[in-house]
């Protein structure tokens, strides 16, 4: 079995090397059926469901065994933090046992989280390996007194390893649009609005009304000026920019891919598992290649400045180019003219980084200068598109006014950055850091970080 090196003894914490005994992942399990106790007590168990659940088949979010009545709210607990520390440093803490069952189970004392995100991790970086297999670093705790004592000594170790990395550099990583009390307030009550069967079942064109209404919404901006979208022609509903992505890799996928460094994670993501390709850094652009470059730029939010020269070469090759604008919303300063480059087959823009909370909605447009009757052209055609999300999108653009991200936390931006030392970017909800956010740094010269959470509302 292929090593797995986020799982080696060498993470452990040093005064909990010599009693860690791994186990395969298929014998370790979270008690959930009501079984009898030694002493002949009925122990209810320490999950809602009635039934026994696995490591294997845990859940994201997994009860916890002293608050029964909290398990709805671990619904919004962030695993994320945890699967990167573990991914980056390693499982620090072995998951802690219970003697073995007479069934053959090891039952958790602690570590239910950390095992759900080892199982998410191998699910999604190690597709290929029997997760039943996986040895898992664990220690024993013989009774309750004992695991509580053990508790408390995990509290500690979880402070020293606090001191000693900085976690707080987590919460400037992804990028989410800024929380906003106003748009939190469309959405609590956006529903108590729509006659469903009126406004949404029975409206028969409700994608191209919501493409309309975005494509004039974009025009409206006065922070940035775009032109030449009117050369493309077809607009067509998306489920996010994403959609159009895996539409054009489908389409292109005889071709090398081409993206800059620091560029949207998706595509490397992808790209590592099904297609050929290469930065553009590195190899430069051929005749055989398909490129993908964001306006504004992933990284630098701005226009990449090697973005024109990258286009004049696809337009001298005739390679194929899509632009890809789900920054555009929470920019400024962007200014390009489409109608200069007959290479760029697509254009695609979203809601998902305008608005708080709008990723959810999976809403956006495709713009193509051909009708390319694929997957996307096909489902709007066959009307088989969210028509709720574009009913509430057409709302939701009605609602605010076009540069409203900048208009409403533009300042804040600039004040938060002044406060904490940093470069104010042109999409606001980011900024740049030095050398001490080195650990965020994508691929490029910048530390880019993601300051929405810091200067929005607390919603």
């Amino acid at each position: 079995m292929e090593e797995l090196k986020f799982l080696s003894i060498d993470n452990i914490f040093d005064e909990l090397i010599d009693e860690v005994v791994y186990i395969k992942m298929k014998h370790l399990c979270i008690r959930t059926a009501p079984y009898k106790h030694e002493d002949g007590r009925m122990h209810v168990g320490n999950h809602p469901s009635n039934k026994r659940v696995s490591a294997v088949n845990c859940e994201m979010f997994i009860h916890n065994w002293y608050s029964a009545e909290d398990f709805e709210q671990q619904a919004a607990w962030d695993y994320e933090i945890m699967e990167e520390s573990i991914l980056k440093y390693g499982l620090k803490e072995p998951i802690c046992l219970r003697p073995v069952h007479p069934n053959g189970d090891y039952e958790m004392w602690d570590g239910s989280h950390r095992i759900a995100c080892i199982k998410h991790i191998l699910l999604t970086r190690y597709p290929d390996i029997d997760i039943n297999e996986v040895l898992i670093p664990c220690i024993f705790r013989e009774d309750f007194d004992a695991q509580a004592k053990e508790y408390e000594f995990i509290k500690e170790r979880q402070e020293r390893l606090k001191s000693e990395v900085n976690f707080d550099l987590y919460m400037f990583r992804g990028a989410v649009a800024v929380p906003d009390v106003d748009v939190n307030y469309f959405w609590n009550t956006i529903l108590e609005k729509i006659n469903l069967q009126k406004d949404v079942f029975d409206r028969g064109t409700i994608s191209q009304a919501f493409c309309n209404v975005f494509d004039k919404y974009i025009k409206a901006f006065k922070y940035n000026k775009l032109s030449g979208l009117d050369d493309f022609i077809y607009k067509s509903y998306i489920n996010g920019t994403s959609q159009a992505f895996d539409s054009f890799w489908m389409r292109h996928n005889k071709r090398r891919f081409k993206c800059f460094k620091g560029e949207f994670f998706y595509h490397k993501a992808n790209w590592n598992k099904y297609h050929k390709w290469d930065y553009i850094e590195d190899k430069g652009i051929s005749f055989n290649d398909a490129v993908v470059i964001s306006l504004p730029f992933s990284d630098y939010c701005k226009e990449h400045p090697k973005m024109r020269e990258v286009l004049d070469k696809c337009e001298e090759l005739k390679v194929p180019v899509l632009i890809d604008c789900a920054w555009y919303l929470i920019a400024k300063n962007i200014e390009f003219d489409f109608s200069k480059y007959n290479c760029i087959e697509e254009i695609c823009f979203s809601l998902s980084k305008g608005f708080y909370q709008a990723n959810k909605l999976r809403a956006g447009v495709r713009y193509s200068k051909k009708y390319f009757d694929d997957n996307i052209h096909i489902m709007n055609e066959w009307k088989q598109y969210n028509h709720l999300s574009a009913y509430i999108g057409i709302k939701l653009l009605e609602e605010f006014e076009p540069d409203y991200a900048w208009k409403r936390w533009g300042n804040k931006s600039k004040k938060y950055c002044k406060m904490h030392n940093l470069e104010q970017s042109d999409c606001v909800g980011f900024a740049f850091g030095g050398d001490e956010y080195k650990e965020l740094n994508r691929g490029t010269e910048v530390n880019r970080l993601c300051i929405s959470k810091f200067i929005g509302d607390g919603v």
